[in-house]
């Protein structure tokens, strides 16, 4: 038996008597003088013990040297580890006994078992047991301290709920083609979005409408153009049905545009809406009571779509389908005042069409409402014009003249009330020449040469050239015509001779179309003498 056989048997044997066997026959084969008994070898500070002891007498050794030094260090109690604790840290120890004073208990009460488990320590680890008190305190520390961490995260998380990072979407990954194949493409009913329209839904309506006006249908169109509005804003109104695609929605807006006014007049027995002259008498209709409140819904569902389109085409579309709107529109009064309001916005801000449009749509109201929006409406257009002539060019120049010319024939479809406010807002600029005139600094000097004032001024001449012969507003042509003398005479220089030569034609207007004579020479052999 060679060596590789005695070491491979010797240590795969687990029963000392059977490897004693083995080793003697191996010694007589191969002449070699058997060892007493296998001895385990065990390193100890870098020396070797000798294999020729008995383990039994090294194990107890071993054995008696770590009870004696478990002894000598369980007679110190662990009291004095944690009245040094206490001294070093007291800030600790407090919190220790605050919060978890079980823990200090556990550990006071641990001696009797650490003694007993001493007592039948093992061997091996015996060589251990010799840690400095100093080490056995930072260790203690270091429990604690992962435990009541242990403790606190335990304590977080089992009362209070932890919110994910990721808020996740409703629909997981395993849903995404379940959602596809039930979203509606059909027409199906969705619980949050309505009906979905589609091209074939909107050709079956026109159809329907053309034959026959029925009141479903037309509360159908009704809710399909709610929806279209409501896909142009970030609304959460819970409608009939949902629109989806530009396709759909022009469709839509388009169907409604063509076929509401003549459903309309077939439903209510009226003859063609644009002919009327006074607010039709609605009440008296069967279907009116049914078709009002649709009616209603319908014109507000307009006016909040002309209020998101930027678009002059579509806006230009749009109110010419209000004009035809404007006697429904003139049955509720809060509705009327809103298409005014935004009337006057689109006919001081608009394009040209636009501004015509909005015009005609103001004058055709307040046709029919003169007592109810006529006062109102002056003041909205004359502060509009105002706001709005600002600034003067090439281009706006000629908005600004269709502004007077507009706001003169509101003006003049009730004198009486005309003069009132002319007078008012006449007086209002002669205050500012007043004290442009008294006070002569930069500032009054600028309220009154600015494009505004003249403008205002060219608004009144236009007004009572426009009105004469006018016993009510005759009486205005002195005040305004001092107004315009003491505005050409407040800086006679150079620099305002633009300005100078303003007002002389706004003086010669006034003559002219008044039959007033007003003496504007002066101010012209001034400027060429100066010249």
């Amino acid at each position: 038996m060679d060596v590789d056989e005695f070491m491979k048997s010797g240590f795969d044997s687990s029963d000392d008597s059977s490897s004693e066997a083995e080793m003697k026959m191996a010694a007589k084969k191969s002449n070699i003088k058997p060892l007493k008994k296998l001895t385990k070898i065990k390193p100890k500070q870098n020396k070797v013990e000798s294999t020729e002891k008995n383990p039994k007498e090294i194990s107890n050794k071993k054995a008696k040297a770590a009870a004696k030094s478990s002894n000598t260090k369980n007679s110190k109690p662990k009291k004095k580890t944690l009245d040094r604790l206490k001294e070093q840290d007291p800030e600790f120890f407090q919190f220790l006994q605050n919060e978890d004073k079980e823990l200090l208990e556990d550990f006071e009460s641990g001696d009797s078992d650490d003694e007993d488990e001493d007592d039948n320590v093992d061997p091996k680890d015996a060589e251990d047991s010799d840690e400095s008190e100093d080490e056995r305190l930072k260790k203690f520390e270091h429990d604690i301290l992962a435990q009541s961490d242990d403790d606190s995260r335990d304590s977080d998380e089992e009362p209070y709920h932890k919110p994910p990072s990721k808020l996740e979407v409703a629909s997981d990954e395993s849903g995404e083609s379940g959602d596809e194949e039930d979203k509606p493409t059909d027409g199906s009913i969705s619980d949050y979005t309505g009906k979905l329209v589609t091209l074939k839904m909107i050709k079956q309506w026109n159809e329907d409408i053309q034959k026959q006006a029925t009141i479903n249908g037309f509360r159908n169109m009704v809710q399909a153009f709610k929806a279209a509005v409501r896909s142009t804003s970030k609304s959460d109104e819970v409608t009939q049905y949902h629109v989806e695609g530009g396709l759909v929605f022009n469709g839509i807006v388009r169907m409604c545009l063509l076929e509401i006014v003549p459903a309309l007049q077939q439903l209510l027995n009226l003859s063609e809406l644009q002919s009327l002259t006074q607010v039709p008498s609605l009440s008296k209709g069967k279907n009116w009571t049914k078709l009002k409140a649709s009616v209603k819904s319908y014109l507000v569902d307009l006016f909040k779509l002309i209020s998101s389109i930027a678009e002059p085409a579509m806006i230009n579309v749009i109110l010419k389908h209000l004009h035809k709107m404007v006697p429904i529109c003139s049955v509720f009064i809060r509705l009327s005042r809103k298409l005014v309001k935004k009337c006057t916005e689109i006919w001081s801000t608009g394009e040209e069409t636009s501004r015509v449009l909005a015009f005609l749509c103001i004058n055709k109201m307040i046709g029919l409402l003169p007592d109810a929006l006529l006062e109102t409406t002056i003041k909205q257009m004359y502060m509009a014009f105002v706001k709005n002539c600002k600034f003067t060019s090439p281009t706006t120049l000629p908005l600004i003249n269709f502004m007077q010319r507009s706001l003169v024939e509101i003006f003049l479809i009730d004198s009486v009330l005309a003069y009132q406010y002319a007078f008012i807002y006449i007086r209002q600029l002669a205050i500012h020449l007043r004290n442009a005139i008294t006070v002569k600094k930069k500032e009054t000097v600028q309220a009154v040469y600015n494009w505004q004032f003249i403008h205002c001024l060219g608004l009144w001449v236009k007004l009572l050239g426009t009105a004469h012969p006018s016993d009510v507003l005759q009486p205005l042509i002195y005040p305004l015509t001092q107004t315009i003398i003491g505005t050409a005479k407040l800086q006679p220089t150079s620099k305002f001779y633009p300005l100078r030569f303003h007002c002389v034609r706004a003086l010669t207007l006034l003559s002219d179309t008044t039959n007033t004579y007003i003496p504007v020479l002066p101010f012209l052999l001034e400027v060429s003498r100066l010249l």
